[in-house]
């Protein structure tokens, strides 16, 4: 099902596209800026992030879309992904031509676990995970101190999930994705990607509980 069966504002805007007003997915694209932001800002190189911002990788990318638009309107909807997915997957596209670009690197190699619809970006590192996650869960003073400590035992334990279950966690808690579009980007059922989502959840929830004085 594409996502313009439950979002009337997304149908109106692609009807009015087909009809040859291209600028009318730009209030769409605005409007998911701020998850797309934390997408590039997870997953960029953490080289690259003095040399450019989000909005870098984000300018580009929606240039690329304009581009793009009209082919992806022409697509059967039965063959085509829905309309946010695709733009999150030009989004990944870009932050990997920025990584082959400045750094010189190219694309990990491809683990079989996860599907290459999700590949098409660059992966988000374990530590830029356990950074993001510790600054969000609020520390106070006195675990400053053991900072550290902290982070290497939130990376550890991401390291030893499964990628696909660290990928769920990320799509799911990072980029905040809904779990009907992170089983559809990773071609799973809904009813799993809940289950990895939780799972890997509650695993760094335990490291981080660990860690609190008693």
């Amino acid at each position: 099902m594409d996502d313009v069966d439950e979002d009337p504002a997304l149908r109106a805007a692609l009807e009015q596209a087909r009809g040859g007003d291209l600028a009318a997915v730009g209030p769409l694209l605005e409007s998911y800026r701020s998850r797309l932001a934390r997408m590039v800002s997870i997953r960029m190189d953490s080289r690259l992030k003095g040399r450019f911002d989000t909005s870098d990788v984000l300018q580009e990318t929606f240039v690329e879309i304009a581009r793009r638009l009209p082919r992806y309107l022409e697509e059967e909807p039965e063959k085509k992904m829905p309309f946010f997915l695709w733009v999150r997957f030009l989004v990944g596209q870009k932050l990997l031509q920025f990584h082959r670009s400045h750094l010189g690197v190219e694309a990990r190699a491809a683990d079989r676990e996860v599907p290459l619809s999700v590949q098409s970006g660059p992966g988000a590192s374990s530590y830029s995970v356990a950074s993001v996650w510790l600054a969000e869960s609020g520390g106070t003073p006195s675990r400053a101190a053991v900072a550290g400590e902290e982070h290497a035992r939130v990376q550890e334990a991401l390291e030893g999930m499964s990628a696909m279950d660290r990928e769920v966690l990320v799509l799911r808690h990072f980029e905040q994705l809904s779990n009907t579009e992170v089983a559809t980007l990773l071609q799973i059922s809904p009813q799993a990607a809940s289950a990895r989502y939780v799972r890997a959840l509650t695993r760094l929830q335990s490291v981080v509980s660990d860690d609190e004085p008693g």
